[in-house]
């Protein structure tokens, strides 16, 4: 990585000390270089994928509200849900998933179940989410989505685990992995050590990894990478 080290030069001013003045343009440099390279990424890697589209008009009659419910995700128990007030990051992930599906407009209509936990949720992931096919059965649902955040390593890292399965069926339509990491930490440590900014260690970059979380996995499940 290339740091851009500020420049100085010196003036005398009236025959006091010379006063060192940073120069603008190398500050400008600076913040420009930290704007382009500060930020989140991700990458998913897609075991099943299904053209959502073809499968909707295909599967079903035409302009028929085919519902899709995602049921919040599964995550460690001390970032799990507490209450309405404390919805944890598994609903909070669920539900920017939902945001980005909406604005895609190929699903008719995209909901949250307001179901959060039951005994082996996660587990059954792996075995066949009998429990999730029958919540989005009694609820009316065409299609459920159904995912979990694996234990927390890193907190600049998250690996997710997202299917989406039709419910009479019980096929599974798309499963993919989704690693998402953002360098907002280790661009402030390059930036406080030039001055640019001050020490925050005790930041922890939420918010941002939840946006670039739902729009990884809403555009993987959306678009075809061979057919893009």
């Amino acid at each position: 990585m290339q740091i851009a080290f500020l420049r100085s030069v010196v003036f005398p001013i009236n025959g006091l000390q010379p006063v060192i003045i940073l120069t603008l343009a190398t500050l400008l440099s600076s913040c420009s270089f930290l704007g382009r390279h500060v930020g989140e990424s991700c990458k998913t890697r897609a075991y099943v994928r299904t053209d959502f589209e073809a499968f909707i008009n295909q599967r079903f009659n035409l302009h028929s509200p085919v519902r899709l419910g995602i049921i919040p995700f599964s995550t460690q128990a001390n970032i799990s849900h507490y209450s309405n007030e404390l919805p944890g990051l598994g609903n909070n992930l669920a539900w920017q998933v939902h945001r980005e599906l909406l604005g895609s407009e190929v699903f008719p209509i995209v909901e949250v179940l307001n179901r959060q936990d039951w005994p082996g949720k996660k587990e059954e992931f792996s075995t066949g989410n009998f429990g999730a096919i029958t919540a989005a059965r009694d609820a009316k649902y065409d299609l459920v989505m159904v995912g979990y955040l694996e234990p927390l390593h890193r907190l600049d890292t998250w690996i997710i685990h997202t299917k989406v399965i039709e419910v009479e069926a019980g096929v599974t339509l798309w499963y993919g992995t989704s690693r998402v990491w953002t360098d907002r930490a280790d661009m402030l440590e390059v930036s406080s050590s030039v001055g640019l900014t001050d020490r925050r260690p005790d930041l922890i970059h939420i918010t941002p990894l939840l946006e670039e979380s739902g729009r990884c996995i809403a555009y993987d499940m959306l678009h075809d990478p061979e057919v893009d």
